[in-house]
């Protein structure tokens, strides 16, 4: 009887795992990682209007755009403590590298959007001195954070037979 059931055990376990119910940690990532793609995709567009916006003096619709863009960069930041939970489980240390580099771009990009949105509020206020000073740290944010993107870029061109089979690109 004792056999049977030890027997009847491994068979379940044996299906729940080819049945895909046990997700490898890739697989947990996998899930995330296109909505945090899509995410930080958003943000930087909402981000370049809001920059649009400033250059026409529209500070409404640009305060509008850097809403929408700190909104978008909070959900990647969100997605990415989501997928972090699975990350010490990874085998690939590449794997770790691009979410480390996304981690910190995501970080910076939403520094860079909370100055900008300080910057559009002195500007609206008739204060362009504080109003540039914001921006041009909104700028050196970002363009620290596009110099993580092309890195990330790299990681995944050297790697992309790797993050092909991950089904991350």
């Amino acid at each position: 009887m004792r056999k049977d059931i030890v027997l009847i055990v491994l068979i379940l376990i044996a299906v729940v795992s080819i049945s895909g119910c046990i997700n490898d940690p890739i697989d947990n990532i996998n899930s995330r990682m296109k909505d945090l793609n899509t995410d930080i995709t958003e943000g930087d567009n909402d981000y370049n209007a809001a920059i649009s916006s400033i250059n026409s003096r529209d500070y409404a619709s640009g305060n509008n755009n850097i809403q929408i863009a700190k909104e978008k960069f909070n959900d990647a930041e969100t997605k990415l403590s989501e997928i972090e939970e699975y990350q010490d489980d990874l085998n690939e240390s590449v794997y770790k590298e691009y979410i480390d580099l996304i981690k910190e771009e995501v970080s910076l990009k939403k520094q860079a959007s909370d100055e900008l949105y300080l910057a559009i509020q002195y500007y609206a206020n008739n204060d362009p001195y504080s109003g540039n000073s914001y921006a041009k740290s909104a700028n050196n944010q970002m363009k620290k954070a596009v110099i993580l993107q092309g890195e990330r870029n790299q990681l995944v061109e050297e790697n992309s037979e790797l993050f092909k089979k991950a089904g991350i690109i």
